[in-house]
Order: C-alpha cells, then sequence, then structure tokens
C-alpha cells in the first residue's frame, strides 16, 4: 500500500472557443488527503488542426486574462500537510506548556 506520492497535474479551465487557460503544479501527498502543492505556472492552450498548442503565460498575461480568479487550487489542496503540521507542532508545544 503507497502511503505518499508526488508528481505533477493540471487543471484547465475554458475561455471561449477554441482556447483554454491550464494551471500546472506540482505536489506531494500523504495519503492522499494531507498534500502541499507549489510551482504554479499558468499557460494558453489554444486548438489547431493538429491538437492543442500551449504557450507559457508571463505574470503579466496570466493578470490580464485574471488567470488566479478564474482558476487556482482551494487552500485544503495546496497547505493541507503544512496545515496538519503546524496543528502538531502547536499541541507540542502547548502541551509542553501546560506540564
Amino acid at each position: 500500500m503507497v502511503f505518499f506520492g508526488w508528481g505533477s497535474r493540471s487543471k484547465t479551465a475554458p475561455l471561449d472557443a477554441g482556447r483554454a487557460l491550464v494551471l500546472r503544479y506540482s505536489y506531494f501527498h500523504l495519503f492522499w488527503i494531507l498534500r502541499v502543492s507549489w510551482g504554479l505556472r499558468y499557460s494558453l492552450a489554444t486548438a489547431t488542426e493538429a491538437g492543442w498548442a500551449t504557450r507559457p503565460l508571463s505574470d503579466e498575461e496570466a493578470m490580464q486574462l485574471d488567470a488566479p480568479n478564474r482558476l487556482t487550487l482551494n487552500v485544503w489542496w495546496r497547505f493541507g500537510l503544512l496545515l496538519w503540521a503546524a496543528v502538531a507542532v502547536v499541541a507540542i508545544v502547548i502541551g509542553n506548556l501546560t506540564r
């Protein structure tokens, strides 16, 4: 049974006919639930006769397309592992202070 994993994934959101916004990110997870993601990169996919052509977007282009509001990761997928690690540290500190 695998308890951890890593890799990269992408999410897409259509902009208009023939164009889509793509968010690519890397992740590490424990038990498929506790996940931390980094390296969010946006790109623009355009439909061509040969398939989809993608090109990376600069930060300025991504802001013009309102990419962070159209396509993002929720807090749990982005920082879930770090949130539980912070809760564990706080619990240990409180436990040691109340002795």
